[in-house]
């Protein structure tokens, strides 16, 4: 889940990293996808090669997409039901054609966007993940506790403990500056 020189991340379940295209959403909002080339790269990394370019009107799309996402996971995590507006949204995307895999000559298996739908297709799949993720009531669905971090992501670890959208990331910061400040208020042995 390292960083990409693109600002893109990915934490493991597509309809949330949609989401996370959306970064300091609570502190200080900073759009990831600005234009429809950068869509083109985000489906490209996080579902399949794009050869059929994105428009102004996909890219539209995309953040209603991603919006509806995000306000159906904070009413998850918050324990509401999610507005019918929402769930008609993502239910509309998750009914479109998906990707499709094809065997190769050699142990893979890869992805193809729909050719002439190539937006349409990964947002369905898109779509598909976050009728998975919301469907289900797991109780891991979560907000990053990091300070100016506001990213959601579901927790897949065994023990279901995690507070943290990266461990790398966030995690990393807090017990770094936990640690600093516990060695700034001890005092030397003399």
């Amino acid at each position: 889940m390292a960083p990409r020189e693109s600002g893109f991340q990915f934490g493991g379940r597509l309809a949330l990293d949609l989401t996370w295209t959306l970064r300091y959403r609570s502190v200080s909002p900073t759009e990831l996808l600005a234009t429809p080339a950068d869509l083109d790269e985000w489906i490209s990394t996080a579902v399949a090669p794009v050869r059929q370019l994105a428009d102004h009107g996909d890219l539209a799309s995309a953040i209603e997409l991603r919006e509806a996402i995000h306000a159906g996971a904070a009413s998850r995590i918050a324990g509401e039901d999610i507005g019918r507006g929402i769930r008609g949204l993502i239910n509309d995307w998750a009914a479109r054609p998906a990707p499709f895999r094809s065997l190769g000559g050699h142990a893979d298996a890869p992805s193809h966007l729909r050719p002439g739908a190539e937006v349409e297709s990964a947002l369905a799949a898109v779509a598909l993940d976050a009728v998975d993720l919301l469907g289900s009531d797991d109780g891991r669905l979560r907000r990053c506790e990091g300070p100016g971090c506001s990213l959601l992501f579901h927790d897949s670890s065994r023990p279901g403990t995690r507070r943290w959208c990266s461990t790398e990331r966030c995690g990393n910061r807090v017990n770094t500056t936990t640690y600093r400040r516990r060695r700034a208020g001890e005092q030397p042995d003399n």
